[in-house]
């Protein structure tokens, strides 16, 4: 997405500097420190992938299953390729200074990690209700998780969706971007493709309903969709709650 909109002047937005600086940090480092890995689980002569993504991404077999639970925030600092991390962090910069000039910095975090948690939790939940598929199905694909599985020493059984790694800022920015569309209904986005201005809240709702016609016709990211809706909604779920707590405060005056 390329816009333009007036947003306040930010006097120093170090929470979002500081987060764009480590993303891209992590991804150049990515690039160079890599080792063989499947589904990001470490196989010899497996596919070359980012040691941080091996270690960092998120998965429900991972996270759940292993007890790795630092990847629900380590998988918000890793992404896919150039175009991933690029287009995230101008999202990020673009929307983010003004959200962060409002919350103050510390909250800002909690609130970009917040939603990043309820993007991964989300994207486990439609995916194991069935709801949409990674493209990855059938028997010889529950065939290779299942031998990957045993290849760790696990004696469960598995299934396909639960290995499938989500990386990304994404389900964070799409929550500061809600935030921004709470505070800033009518502020005027102009894209460049396609060339057409909208308010802030329109295109939010055009994001929202891509997003979830994706998944539910289970695109080619119907996974990353579901995680940007469900940023999108803890996101919504907290600026909703803090909106009804500002109302009552204004009342009791």
């Amino acid at each position: 997405m390329n816009a333009s909109y007036h947003q306040p002047q930010v006097s120093n937005p170090s929470a979002t500097k500081s987060l764009i600086i480590i993303n891209a940090v992590i991804f150049i480092a990515g690039m160079y420190a890599q080792q063989g890995a499947v589904y990001s689980i470490p196989v010899q002569g497996g596919q070359p992938t980012s040691i941080f993504e091996i270690y960092g991404s998120y998965s429900w077999f991972n996270c759940f299953i292993q007890g790795e639970y630092w990847r629900l925030i380590s998988y918000q600092f890793l992404h896919a390729d150039l175009g991933h991390v690029f287009f995230n962090m101008w999202a990020l910069y673009f929307f983010g200074s003004a959200v962060e000039q409002i919350f103050g910095s510390k909250r800002f975090l909690i609130y970009y990690l917040a939603c990043g948690v309820g993007g991964a939790l989300f994207s486990s939940l439609l995916a194991g209700t069935g709801i949409y598929h990674h493209g990855v199905v059938g028997y010889q694909a529950q065939q290779s998780v299942q031998e990957l599985a045993n290849y760790i020493n696990y004696s469960g059984v598995v299934e396909v969706w639960e290995f499938i790694p989500l990386v990304g800022a994404s389900a964070a920015v799409y929550g500061i971007m809600v935030a921004a569309a709470f505070m800033f209904p009518t502020a005027q986005v102009s894209l460049l493709f396609p060339p057409i201005t909208l308010s802030l809240r329109n295109l939010s709702l055009i994001v929202i309903g891509i997003a979830t016609l994706t998944v539910l016709m289970s695109g080619s990211n119907a996974g990353g969709e579901a995680g940007h809706l469900g940023g999108i909604l803890v996101g919504a779920i907290i600026m909703y709650i803090l909106r009804l707590r500002y109302l009552r405060s204004l009342r009791s005056q």
